[in-house]
């Protein structure tokens, strides 16, 4: 349901999970964007992921599935 992890232009992307913990943990702890933990990747990465899944339907098609 993801969008596959080939190289695009610009390079590799960051693993989906890895980016996907960070932003459950903003959306969790309520914190802004630049307080994602490092661990989590960067903090730009998490939230372009997060607005380009909500701009292309990623996020509606999963809750759905779910």
């Amino acid at each position: 349901m993801l969008p596959s992890m080939d190289p695009q232009r610009g390079g590799r992307w960051r693993d989906h999970r890895q980016v996907i913990n960070g932003i459950l943990w903003r959306t969790e702890n309520g914190a802004k964007w630049h307080q994602v933990p490092d661990r989590y990747g960067p903090w730009k990465t998490c939230y372009h992921r997060f607005s380009q899944w909500e701009q292309d339907g990623t996020w509606a098609r999963i809750e759905k599935r779910l």
